[in-house]
């Protein structure tokens, strides 16, 4: 029997996130996790600065706990950090975060802490990033840089991301704590639900089945690049500051759905053109592109890594119009409703009424790892229409995926597993 967990009913605050990033801390990096009365200062204030505006902006900020040492002085973006050293430095506090959030923007820079010779914290300077630290949780080609020190996120009031470098390891948001260091990325029931779209891909590119095994591409290409469509997408949508539905459908499962009208109702169905194939299309000619630049690059087998690193002006032609196309499905997004797309983000319809309502359906499970074998269980009544939706298609059509976005950021993804309904917070800065 699968172990089941009793959520918490109370209020978590900056002392339980404390807790939780202690027990959750990577062993073999102790040395990089802060004497306690410091992560418990540097928690509390961050906590206290997210609540906080500049004239009518919110305060977002990301700080990273580290010596201005640790940084290399002759470095910066695109690529690497570059340290901005104040002089002298700037207590650390809510109000002096507030003011320095204007300049240092989140998708661009850092606040930087440390202790001072009295052992308190305080501001050192600012770490400029650039924006490519976005490509390992938004999805994109290119890699930037994120040192392994303590780092933390706020984007909205109350609202606290803790990292280790890029790895998160534990979130406070909505009073409530939870340590999600798993990627969802390498669960097994997410790597087989789109294992055959992958493999009708490959034939269509490179010929029989029987051929594949000579492939140059490595097959897991295409699972890596749906996910990153996937990850470029909601951070467009998050960052627009609106909800949105995804529903992605088994295509044996669209004439059905298509023709009746009694579970989607579209205010906007997609004709059989070009455009409805753009993905795929997209996605072919950068398997193509890769098996031609293999030999070149004395590389039996070539895919993802090689990808984000080859210098080629057709990839980077190929990645720049991925990247529009994940701009393109948040645009579709916007509209009240939801986005319907099959395996490989073949286009249906958008603006779609979700009418399905199972009888006796009243409870989901959370999961709490990747595979979902540990959860707890909640109430639907206890979420907004948006997701009810979304919970009650997935229970009505079980092989169907759903990805949910609130207005304040936060992201589900929603499959029937395991004989229930389960939905996993993809946690993403």
């Amino acid at each position: 029997m699968n172990p089941q967990l009793q959520s918490y009913l109370g209020h978590a605050y900056p002392a339980q996130l404390a807790e939780l990033v202690k027990k959750a801390w990577p062993p073999e990096s102790l040395a990089r996790l802060p004497q306690e009365h410091h992560l418990r200062q540097f928690l509390d204030v961050a906590y206290h600065a997210s609540f906080l505006r500049d004239e009518d902006r919110q305060v977002r900020f990301r700080l990273i706990f580290g010596d201005p040492s640790f940084f290399p002085p002759e470095d910066g973006p695109p690529s690497g950090l570059m340290p901005l050293n104040l002089d002298p430095g700037r207590p650390f506090d809510e109000q002096e975060i507030r003011r320095l959030a204007m300049a240092a923007l989140f998708f661009r820079s850092m606040i930087g802490v440390c202790p001072a010779t009295d052992q308190n914290l305080h501001i050192w300077g600012v770490v400029v990033s650039g924006t490519r630290w976005l490509s390992s949780v938004a999805g994109g080609r290119y890699q930037g840089s994120t040192p392994e020190s303590l780092i933390v996120h706020s984007l909205g009031p109350g609202h606290l991301s803790v990292y280790l470098g890029a790895r998160r390891i534990a979130t406070l948001s909505g009073g409530r704590i939870e340590s999600q260091s798993f990627d969802l990325l390498q669960a097994r029931w997410l790597k087989q639900l789109f294992a055959e779209a992958r493999r009708n891909l490959l034939t269509e590119v490179f010929g029989q089945p029987s051929d594949l095994k000579s492939v140059p591409v490595d097959a897991d290409f295409a699972r890596m690049m749906g996910y990153n469509i996937l990850l470029r997408t909601l951070a467009v949508v998050r960052n627009g500051r609106h909800g949105g539905m995804l529903i992605i459908l088994d295509p044996a499962d669209e004439p059905r759905l298509t023709k009746c009208g009694d579970a989607i109702r579209f205010k906007y169905r997609i004709g059989d053109c070009p455009a409805r194939r753009r993905y795929e299309t997209l996605l072919k000619s950068a398997m193509t592109r890769l098996s031609e630049l293999a030999p070149l690059d004395k590389n039996r087998k070539i895919g993802w890594a090689e990808y984000q690193t080859l210098i080629d002006a057709a990839l980077a032609d190929l990645d720049e119009a991925l990247f529009d196309f994940a701009h393109f499905l948040a645009d579709l997004m916007a509209v009240d409703g939801a986005l319907i797309v099959t395996h490989g983000f073949r286009l249906i319809g958008f603006g779609a009424e979700l009418r399905v309502d199972p009888p006796e359906f009243a409870q989901v499970r959370h999961a709490l790892d990747a595979e979902g074998e540990i959860w707890t269980n909640e109430s639907i009544e206890s979420v907004g229409t948006r997701h009810r939706a979304v919970y009650r298609f997935c229970e009505e059509y079980a092989k169907s995926l759903g990805v949910v976005i609130s207005q304040d950021g936060s992201v589900q993804i929603v499959r029937k597993h395991r004989g229930a309904v389960t939905y996993w917070n993809q946690l993403s800065w």
